[in-house]
């Protein structure tokens, strides 16, 4: 490898640790006690070395007896199996205290981001299919009033939008969320499935008029197939926007029993866990998978739709 490629690639390493830092420090204590996180604030949890001595004692013939912390500051003497599920149990302490007080927020969570995502993209791709394909009198001054909206900022309609809730009677409910979720992410989505679709060749739906197809018929069987690239790229922004709003779902659910898990964690955070470092940490991280894992499935869909607005289909 050249020196020049090389010194690229050490520093590309070094920024990617320095990135994958924090992360590895929220998981490491996960596992911690209050005790070990004081005592040290980097180290390797001690149920994660107790298991290990456990297991190198066992591997090497010295199966006897071990002295383990009962987690009442007391030492026991116990056998293997025993020493195993108590370090078992101190490991996953913390994410388990976490996710019975974190389960019924990200159940709203995920109710809200899915039925948002399923409603914005409904609504906006047939609004932009229409907007794209279907040339009336004022569709061009149509579609740049629905983008003059994104010109203003969302805190400048907050007031107006929670006294609409409150006179609707949708306060403490789903829809709360939902809707005014749904009408503030629709003009980002008509613009992009717009720009898609009017960059499709004309003489894809030239071919199925003469084959008898109608509008909905050709938004069915020729739009939606060829449009998955970008329906990927609204539903990965609709969910990640939904998922980790704070102030919305904060104000609209004054009773707390539609808290999302932002405003969950926030409750989490003010409540008798707060000095439980464990459970906060490993609360930081349960909520956190859906979006890794959305982000490891949706990776390349979300590029190919990226990038297909620059590319003539």
């Amino acid at each position: 490898m050249k020196p020049k490629f090389l010194f690229i690639h050490v520093v590309l390493i070094g920024f990617a640790f320095l990135t994958l830092l924090p992360f590895a420090f929220t998981l490491n204590n996960v596992c911690r006690s209050n005790f070990e996180y004081y005592r040290d604030f980097f180290s390797i949890p001690d149920a994660f070395k107790g298991i290990a001595d456990v297991t190198w004692r066992y591997a090497s013939g010295n199966d006897e007896t071990f002295t383990v912390e009962d987690g009442k500051g007391k030492d026991r003497v116990v056998d293997r199996g025993t020493a195993l599920r108590l370090h078992k149990e101190a490991a996953l302490d913390g994410p388990r205290t976490a996710w019975k007080a974190i389960r019924p927020y990200m159940l709203n969570s995920l109710i809200v981001s899915l039925l948002t995502a399923f409603g914005v993209c409904c609504i906006g791709s047939s609004t932009a299919y229409i907007l794209a394909r279907y040339k009336f009198m004022g569709h061009k001054v149509v579609f740049i009033m629905f983008l003059a909206t994104m010109m203003f900022p969302g805190v400048l309609t907050l007031v107006p939008s929670f006294l609409l809730v409150k006179n609707l009677g949708l306060l403490n409910t789903y829809w709360a969320m939902i809707l005014p979720y749904m009408a503030g992410s629709l003009v980002f989505a008509i613009f992009v499935f717009r720009s898609f679709f009017v960059g499709l060749p004309e003489d894809l739906f030239e071919s199925a008029r003469i084959d008898g197809a109608g509008h909905v018929s050709i938004y069915w069987h020729l739009i939606l197939p060829l449009s998955k690239p970008v329906f990927s790229v609204v539903i990965v922004m609709n969910i990640m926007g939904t998922w980790n709003n704070f102030l919305w779902p904060f104000i609209v659910n004054t009773d707390g029993s539609h808290q999302v898990v932002s405003s969950g964690i926030y409750t989490l955070a003010t409540s008798q866990f707060s000095e439980d470092f464990s459970t906060m940490y490993a609360a930081y991280a349960i909520s956190s998978l859906p979006l890794l894992l959305l982000f490891i499935y949706a990776t390349k869909p979300f590029i190919r739709g990226v990038t297909s607005g620059g590319l003539k289909a």
